[in-house]
């Protein structure tokens, strides 16, 4: 009986795992596993595949065999392919899209069509009859004749029609239409030459007549290996010298692959060797216990701004390197690496590598492959690291755990690291690290009902204490008559910080295209009388709009809640921000830090070396600058508008808030110097700006806990977002509704639905947006909620241009 292998095929317009059963020829028996990708036939057509499985036995009769192997041996391990199926079950995306994604650069290949004669086919014999076949056949045909043929050069030089043609060759058994697999990523080879003697009195006598030959030997024993590069800047057009040199076996020639490192600013290494408080050292403890125990186990260390985690996170990968095992850690910003990188390599060298989209494909193929063959045991990247092929891993620690940027929304798949790490974590009992200064509120939910374990580290780790918060009430501001950016404090406190040569760090908490209607006497924003959310303004429409459930009203000319007509649109961008600096304070360096300014190759590094060497005076910045950076001299944290993200159209606005404002006023006072916080705000008696103030964690999380559960949102329920997109708004709201009523008369006791409603962002590229949300206590009630509603819309003739977007646990519903 054939051994059976069940391949994942890549069929992009369902969103179901597509698994199917082929026999494996004899010839492929013994070299054929788990995590290689195969060519198999599906219907008339090859597709490429990966193999998931061997099953024992298949119910689908008359199987037909695997046509072709790509790889010689897997590209992603029996452990990943394990891991893809659990992401692929618990956040609905394609397996084939996962295994995509999660496939190391040295095996990406950029695939062409090709098209050659069936090896059957005598061409003589089809000559015979190409007097009876049309022009365009009897072209390509001759054209084939020659050899096999990409499709693309075919259609170029005979017309669009050559596709038609070809498949009706193809229906009829003349010619085979094949993919050719080019791999994108290639290792760097360098090519060096070396000396094989000294130079002795017969070597000298030997190339008298030839003293190019001995100057070039002279060069080799002088100076040791050289590369060719290196050589042929010397010699120029005598580069032939070499392999002459070769062939007499006075030197020889040898390859070396070199690995492609990222560029590091000097500023950032630091090796100094830091004394651990007791909160460190407790912490430590716990963890190298957990990692001798080899059982997983999830820790959440709750520490404070400077208290440290750092240190911890560096000591305990220390540990599970000296017993060999491989360690990821998980930053959430690009930002952050360039200082974490620093203190690791100084640390560790090159058992460090790092992982992040900036980098080049050479130096992610290198990064891949050191650890894959161990010389590297250690990852630091963003939340793609998660899936990187560290041997023997032991430890997986998440930075700033709270972090959105973990959840991935675009493209597919849109999986949460935490969650991922979590599940690989028990798949190889690793311990998993969740560390933060604010935790998310499901992770300490979880903490404190036990099913994570918690440290606590309530100090700083030099001692000083945290800086001086104060709250500008912006109201107060505008009734004395300051109608710019900065407060009167604020003003202030610049212009003090730059007389002392002190350094600045301005926050604007903006996520973009939201604007919000807000009064600027009561701050009061416009909220949804059904959702306690605050409304959306549209300009195209004049209209304030509920995300949530639809509700819209017209932009009232009076404040609702004290008549005021003093209403604005709110909204202020870092670019604008970094304009009034220059004409407040024409002296002072300013540094930029948005998707604007870091879309390049090391822009991070690049812009942060210079403020950390003092060259600049203030860094303005969006989130990216809120977490992680620890610049000594910085003494005054600015929060230009802490209203912007509390208005936000989401349930989870106020924790955000707090947590974006507690981590930026961790950023001030590391050093010796006293630190000093300024929150501008409309909304000072805000509890998540009041327990911001506060550094008040505790505070914070019973509140919005009491919130969450009024309102049953997470962690007391589950969502699932249904995002439908389309060039036709109507054609996108029936889709919706048919969806709904879908799920209504199939699980109207257990389903919460809110919607159909327009997204937030309404229109993107002419595409209309429109969304339910699901909520529910059981999670997989709810995914089969879900997938029952896109399997009774999609039967049939579909719509080729509506996209569905199946997002589980959202981060977002922007």
């Amino acid at each position: 009986m054939p051994k059976i292998a069940a391949v994942c095929v890549n069929i992009t317009t369902k969103i179901d795992t597509k698994v199917f059963h082929y026999n494996v020829p004899p010839s492929m028996e013994e070299v054929l596993q788990v995590g290689c990708r195969v060519q198999v036939p599906l219907g008339f057509q090859l597709c490429d595949g990966f193999v998931v499985d061997f099953p024992n036995s298949s119910e689908t009769m008359n199987l037909k065999e695997i046509k072709d192997i790509i790889d010689k041996e897997p590209v992603i391990s029996q452990e990943m392919v394990e891991l893809a199926l659990w992401v692929s079950n618990y956040y609905l995306s394609p397996l084939h899209k996962i295994l995509e994604y999660i496939l190391p650069p040295y095996a990406r290949v950029q695939k062409e069509k090709w098209v050659k004669l069936e090896d059957a086919c005598s061409l003589g014999e089809i000559t015979q009859t190409l007097a009876l076949l049309d022009s365009l056949i009897k072209d390509i045909i001759e054209a084939l004749g020659k050899g096999p043929q990409k499709i693309d050069k075919l259609i170029k030089r005979f017309g669009s029609n050559c596709n038609s043609a070809l498949e009706d060759l193809q229906s009829r058994g003349v010619v085979i239409i094949f993919w050719q697999f080019i791999p994108l990523g290639k290792e760097k080879i360098i090519t060096f030459y070396r000396a094989k003697v000294i130079i002795e009195e017969e070597i000298t006598n030997q190339f008298k007549r030839a003293p190019k030959q001995m100057e070039v030997l002279q060069y080799l024993i002088r100076n040791g290996p050289q590369s060719k590069a290196q050589l042929t800047n010397i010699l120029g057009k005598n580069i032939y010298i070499l392999n002459t040199l070769v062939n007499k076996g006075i030197i020889e020639k040898y390859e070396f692959r070199e690995q492609r490192l990222p560029e590091l600013h000097e500023e950032f290494a630091n090796n100094v060797v830091l004394e651990l408080n007791n909160y460190q050292k407790e912490a430590i403890k716990r963890i190298i216990e957990a990692l001798d125990a080899k059982i997983h186990t999830t820790f959440l260390i709750h520490g404070i701004t400077g208290s440290g985690k750092t240190e911890v996170y560096l000591t305990s990968i220390k540990a599970a390197i000296m017993r060999g095992q491989g360690a990821i850690l998980l930053v959430p910003e690009i930002a952050l690496t360039p200082q974490i990188i620093g203190r690791f390599k100084s640390i560790l060298g090159d058992k460090v590598v790092v992982l992040h989209s900036n980098l080049s494909q050479g130096e992610r193929l290198d990064a891949w492959e050191s650890l894959r063959v161990g010389q590297a045991k250690v990852i630091i990247g963003v939340r793609s690291a998660i899936f990187a092929p560290v041997q023997s891993l032991g430890l997986i620690i998440i930075d700033e755990e709270h972090e959105t940027t973990y959840k991935q929304s675009e493209p597919e798949p849109r999986y949460h690291a935490r969650e991922v790490a979590l599940k690989r974590a028990q798949l190889t009992n690793a311990v998993l690290v969740l560390g933060s200064a604010t935790p998310s509120i499901e992770s300490y939910f979880s903490a404190q009902k036990g099913d994570y374990d918690l440290i606590e580290m309530p100090e700083r780790v030099t001692k000083h204490s945290l800086p001086d918060v104060k709250v500008v009430d912006l109201r107060e501001e505008f009734k004395l008559g300051n109608k710019s950016i900065f407060s009167t404090a604020l003003s202030e406190a610049i212009t003090e910080a730059l007389n002392k040569y002190e350094q600045i760090i301005l926050f604007l908490n903006r996520r973009g295209f939201s604007t919000f209607v807000l009064c600027r006497e009561c701050g009061s924003p416009l909220k949804c009388r059904n959702c306690s959310i605050s409304l959306t303004y549209h300009a195209a429409t004049l209209e304030m709009k509920c995300h949530y459930c639809s509700y819209k009203t017209r932009v009232p000319p009076r404040c609702p809640n004290c008549g005021s007509s003093f209403i604005r649109y709110f909204g202020t961008g870092t670019q604008q921000v970094e304009q009034e600096i220059k004409s407040i304070w024409p002296h002072a360096r300013v540094t930029r830090m948005d998707v604007d300014t870091t879309g390049n190759k090391n822009a991070h590094q690049n812009l942060l070396a210079p403020f950390k060497k003092g060259e600049s005076n203030i860094l303005v910045g969006t989130q990216m600058i809120t977490k992680g950076l620890d610049f000594p001299n910085v003494t005054l944290v600015g929060v230009i508008a802490a209203d912007i993200s509390l208005n936000l159209p989401d349930y989870t606005s106020s924790e955000r808030t707090f947590q974006l404002l507690t981590q930026v006023a961790g950023r001030a006072g590391r050093g010796a110097k006293k630190g000093q916080v300024i929150i501008q705000t409309y909304s000072p008696d805000n509890y998540s700006i009041v327990a911001g103030k506060n550094q008040d964690f505790l505070g914070f999380y019973r509140q919005e806990l009491a919130a969450r559960k009024i309102m049953d949102y997470p962690p007391f329920s589950y969502l699932i977002r249904i995002l439908v997109t389309d060039y036709h708004e109507k054609t996108v709201i029936l889709y919706l509704e048919a969806f709904t009523e879908i799920i209504k008369k199939d699980f109207v006791d257990n389903v919460e639905i809110l919607g159909p409603a327009q997204a937030p962002i309404g229109k993107i590229k002419n595409r209309y947006r429109w969304q339910i949300i699901l909520k529910g206590i059981d999670l997989e009630l709810l995914k089969n909620a879900a997938l029952r509603g896109l399997h009774q819309t999609q039967k049939g003739e579909t719509n080729k241009t509506l996209r569905v977007i199946l997002d589980v646990e959202p981060q977002s519903i922007l």
